[in-house]
C-alpha cells in the first residue's frame, strides 16, 4: 500500500517528467526517471520482504504470569503480567514495524503498553511487557500480533497478522465460606464427632431426642428407661439421613449482559452463584443448577463434591457469552461487524491478491443486486479460517442463513468489540419498555422453573433464585405466589436481586415513560422495596449481590434446615 508521501512524490515526478519532455530538458527527464526507478526498486524489495518471506517472526512466545501454555486459567479481578518476546526475520532488516498484541476489550490495561514501534536494524529481537486486569469471566482467545510494516523512507505500508494463539479461561472469583466442614476437616471425609448435618426426624442411627409417644409410632421406638422414670410412654427420634438438597436458579438472559465488554449483571450473578454453590457443597450436600435464558434452559442434576462444583462452573462459563448478542442484527449489519473485526485481525486474508473475485449477481427471479464486496470478502475469509469445502464461500454470498451461521461461529471463537454495534444500532434492552418486557418474560420462566423444582423436591430443600426483581404488579404477584407455595411445602427460598433496570435509560415510548413514572412506591421508596417486604413477609429471605453478608445469610438458611426449624417456621407463617 502506497502512503501519501509516496503518492505525492510519484505525481510530482510524473508532472515534471511531462514538463521536461515538452521543454526538452534531458537532465530533468533523467532525474524523474531515476526517481521512478528508485521507488520501483524500493517497492520490489518491500514486497519481497513482506510477502516473499515465509515467516516474519522466526520465534515468538507469550507468557502470562510466567506461564506459556496454550490454555491458561485466571480469576476475575486479578492483574496479569504479560510478556511477549520475539525475533524478526532477517528480511525485515531496515524496516520500521509497529506491533500490537491484540487483546479482548474485556481486559483492562493497568500498566505498560500492548504496542510498540520497533526499528529493525542491527537488533532483530523485541520484548513487549504490559499488565492487564481481568474484568469478566468467560473463555477468551489471545490471537496474536498485528504488524504494520513500513519502509525507512515512509513510502509503503503493509499489514500482517502473526498468530500467537493462547486460550485464557477466566473463572469467577469464589468467596470462601468462613465455617464449613470442608475447611475444618480439610480432605478428611469422616465427619467431625458430634456434627450432624440434618437434625430432622428420620430413619437414621443417631439419636435426635426423646418425646411423648404418639399413636402410630412403631413399638421399637419406645424408650423404656424414660418411660419407667416418667410413668408414661416415651418415643425416641433419630436423625434423618437425607442430606440438605439445594437448587440454584440463575437468570442469564440477554439483558443481563448490558454493560459489556465491561462487567455486567451476568458476571455478578455468575460469581455469586458459584460462591453459593461452593458453600453448599462444603458439607457434601447435593446441589443442582438451572441456568435460564430467553430461549433455552440448562439443567445440572443434583450432585456433590468437587466434581459437581467443576461441572457447575463449566456450565456457568459456557453461558457467559463474552461477546455481545448479535442475533437481533440483520444480515447486512452482521457482515459489517465481522468485516471490521476480521480486517484488523487477519489483514492477510483481505489482500487483493488473495481475496479477489468478480461481482456476481442474484438470480433473475430474485432480482439483480450486486453482491456487496464486504460480504464476498467475509465469505472468503470464513472459508479459509474454518477450512470449509471449496465453493462454500460462493454459497455464503447468496444464502443468508448459511452466512449468518458461520458469522455466529466466528463470534463464538473470537472476541467482538461492540463499539461498532452501538454506533450503528441500539441494543434491544436500551429501551425501558423492551427491558420490562424481557424481564416479565424471564419472570414467567423463573416461576415455572421454581414450580417444577418444587414438584420434584423429595424433602425440605433450599431454593436460591438469582434474578432481577419483577417490575410489574402481575409479575410480583406471580413470583410471590410461587415462593409461597414452595415455603408451604416446607422448603426455604432465598431471592438474590442482582440488578434493577438502569434509571438513566432513554425511554422513547411515551406510554412506557408514563408507566415507568407511575410505579407504585412503599414508604417513599421504589416498588422493589415493596417486593422485598412481601417476600420477607411470607418467610423467604431477600438479599442483594452487593450485600457483604450474603454468604452468611445462605449459611443461616442451611443451618435452619439442618436444625429442623425450617419446616415449622415456614408452615406457621402465612401472608
Amino acid at each position: 500500500m502506497l502512503t501519501v508521501r509516496c503518492n505525492i512524490l510519484l505525481v510530482s515526478s510524473a508532472w515534471l517528467l511531462i514538463a521536461s519532455i515538452f521543454i526538452g530538458s534531458e537532465p530533468l527527464t533523467l532525474l524523474c526517471v531515476a526517481v521512478w526507478t528508485w521507488i520501483w526498486i524500493e517497492w520490489i524489495l518491500f514486497q519481497f520482504a513482506v510477502y516473499g518471506a515465509q515467516q516474519l517472526l522466526d520465534k515468538c512466545e507469550r507468557t502470562v504470569d510466567g506461564q506459556s501454555q496454550d490454555r491458561l486459567t485466571a480469576v476475575t479481578g486479578r492483574v496479569l503480567d504479560v510478556e511477549l518476546k520475539g525475533q524478526f526475520s532477517g528480511f525485515c532488516r531496515g524496516y520500521r514495524i509497529l506491533l500490537a498484541d491484540m487483546i479482548s476489550p474485556t481486559f483492562k490495561l493497568t500498566g505498560g503498553r500492548n504496542q510498540e514501534l520497533v526499528d529493525v536494524n542491527s537488533k532483530l529481537g523485541f520484548v513487549l511487557q504490559y499488565r492487564m486486569k481481568t474484568l469478566v469471566c468467560g473463555r477468551y482467545v489471545l490471537p496474536g500480533l498485528q504488524l504494520e510494516i513500513g519502509d525507512h523512507w515512509g513510502f509503503f505500508r503493509a499489514e500482517k497478522f502473526c498468530s500467537v494463539n493462547q486460550e485464557l479461561v477466566v473463572l469467577p472469583f469464589l468467596i470462601r465460606p468462613q465455617t464449613t466442614v470442608s475447611i475444618l476437616k480439610k480432605n478428611n471425609l469422616q465427619r467431625i464427632l458430634g456434627h450432624h448435618r440434618n437434625k430432622t426426624p428420620g430413619g437414621g442411627a443417631e439419636l435426635l431426642g426423646v418425646r411423648e409417644y404418639r399413636v402410630g409410632d412403631p413399638p421399637r421406638s419406645i424408650a423404656w428407661k424414660p418411660t419407667a422414670r416418667l410413668g408414661k410412654y416415651m418415643s425416641s427420634e433419630y436423625e434423618n439421613l437425607v442430606p440438605i438438597r439445594s437448587t440454584i436458579m440463575v437468570d442469564l438472559a440477554a439483558y443481563q449482559f448490558w454493560g459489556r465488554p465491561g462487567p455486567a449483571a451476568a458476571d455478578h450473578s455468575i460469581a455469586v452463584s458459584a460462591s453459593i454453590a461452593k458453600l453448599l457443597l462444603a458439607d457434601r450436600d447435593p446441589v443442582s443448577t438451572m441456568i435460564l435464558k430467553s430461549d433455552s434452559m440448562k439443567y445440572l442434576q443434583h450432585g456433590s463434591g468437587e466434581r459437581q462444583l467443576t461441572l457447575l462452573v463449566q456450565q456457568l462459563l459456557e453461558s457467559s457469552n463474552p461477546n455481545p448478542p448479535l442475533s437481533h442484527l440483520n444480515i447486512d449489519l452482521l457482515v459489517k461487524v465481522i468485516f471490521e473485526n476480521a480486517c484488523r485481525r487477519f489483514p492477510a486474508l483481505f489482500d487483493e491478491r488473495f481475496n479477489y473475485g468478480p461481482s456476481r449477481y442474484r438470480s433473475v427471479f430474485v432480482g439483480k443486486r450486486e453482491v456487496d464486496s464486504q460480504r464476498r470478502s467475509v465469505a472468503v475469509c470464513l472459508e479459509h479460517l474454518f477450512e470449509l469445502n471449496a465453493g462454500v464461500a460462493v454459497r455464503m454470498q447468496y444464502d443468508d442463513e448459511l452466512m449468518k451461521k458461520w458469522c455466529e461461529k466466528y463470534v463464538e471463537k473470537y472476541s467482538i468489540n461492540p463499539s461498532s454495534i452501538n454506533r450503528t444500532d441500539s441494543l434491544p434492552w436500551m429501551n425501558a419498555a423492551a427491558w420490562e418486557s424481557e424481564c416479565n418474560h424471564m419472570n414467567q420462566r423463573i416461576c415455572w422453573a421454581l414450580d417444577q423444582a418444587r414438584v420434584k423436591a423429595k424433602d425440605n430443600e433450599l431454593f436460591v433464585i438469582v434474578a432481577p426483581e419483577p417490575t410489574g404488579k402481575l409479575a410480583r404477584q406471580r413470583t410471590v405466589k410461587s415462593i409461597r407455595l414452595a415455603i408451604a411445602d416446607g422448603h426455604r427460598v432465598i431471592f438474590v436481586g442482582p440488578l434493577s433496570p438502569p434509571p438513566d435509560v432513554e425511554i422513547n415510548d411515551p406510554i412506557a415513560a408514563r408507566i415507568s413514572k407511575s410505579r407504585p412506591s412503599f414508604d417513599g421508596t421504589t416498588a422493589e422495596s415493596l417486593f422485598q417486604f412481601k417476600v420477607s413477609a411470607i418467610g423467604a429471605t431477600y438479599a442483594r449481590i452487593g450485600d457483604p453478608r450474603l454468604i452468611q445469610t445462605v449459611a443461616m438458611q442451611v443451618g435452619l434446615l439442618q436444625s429442623g426449624m425450617g419446616r415449622g417456621r415456614s408452615s406457621s407463617r402465612r401472608y
